[in-house]
């Protein structure tokens, strides 16, 4: 495939279009709050001063699986996982209600 210059003025102006749908914003804001997520999980840990590896002994869990659960290469750890991650940083997941925009 040969190379394509890339446009960044009209790469910008299909992204605002596809922003007007409500189901792509709605899917982007989606992922945007996951990475933020996953984000602040990591943060937690370095905060902590907890290495993959330590959590890894703590929950079980491979070094490999801690990675997927900080960085997007697994669609979505399970929730076990997830709560296993969290408990071994010293935190719990909590559950509140936002008022919608």
């Amino acid at each position: 495939m040969p190379f394509v210059k890339s446009n960044p003025e009209q790469e910008e102006k299909i992204f605002e279009e596809l922003m007007e749908d409500p189901e792509v914003k709605q899917h982007i804001d989606e992922l945007n709050k996951e990475a933020e997520f996953r984000q602040r999980l990591v943060q937690a840990r370095k905060d902590a001063g907890i290495r993959q590896k330590t959590i890894g002994m703590l929950t079980g869990l491979d070094q490999r699986a801690i990675s997927r659960v900080e960085t997007n290469k697994a669609i979505s750890p399970n929730l076990r996982t997830l709560v296993k991650y969290v408990n071994a940083i010293g935190y719990e997941l909590d559950l509140k209600k936002v008022t919608p925009e």
